[in-house]
């Protein structure tokens, strides 16, 4: 999964963001080809949970500076995410290393994040544009 230009909202920090979660995802990707896959997936997933936190925690600070109307749809989108994949890290950990598991993984984040990025986020990000130049 690989960033492109099509992603960007226009919102610096939000755009920086982004970048390392599809680094992150790559990772995820990555750590299939490696002997020890499992722990190097699960670690990426943790971290990948973890940082999307803090990268939700950012977005809807801007949501909320620019009274975003749609904050509270956008911010339960943002809830479910860490849920799934909190979900998928015990799936992992239960089921064990199957191709099966990581595939689900691989194709919910990645279709998540695109459509996420494309939609809501391009959405919110026009939005504070506006607000910040009516200021």
């Amino acid at each position: 999964m690989k960033w492109s230009k099509e992603f960007e909202t226009g919102n610096t920090i939000v755009d920086d963001q982004h970048q390392e979660i599809f680094s992150l995802v790559q990772q995820v990707l990555d750590a299939e080809a490696f002997s020890n896959r499992k722990e190097k997936i699960e670690t990426a997933m943790s971290f990948l949970s973890n940082y999307a936190v803090r990268h939700f925690a950012s977005e809807e600070e801007l949501m909320m500076e620019s009274s975003y109307p749609l904050y509270k749809e956008h911010k339960a989108l943002h809830d479910d995410f860490v849920v799934k994949v909190m979900d998928f890290i015990a799936l992992y950990v239960k089921e064990g290393d199957s191709i099966s598991v990581s595939e689900t993984i691989n194709n919910f984040v990645a279709a998540w994040l695109k459509e996420h990025i494309m939609i809501s986020d391009k959405d919110m990000a026009d939005f504070y544009k506006e607000w910040e130049s009516s200021k």
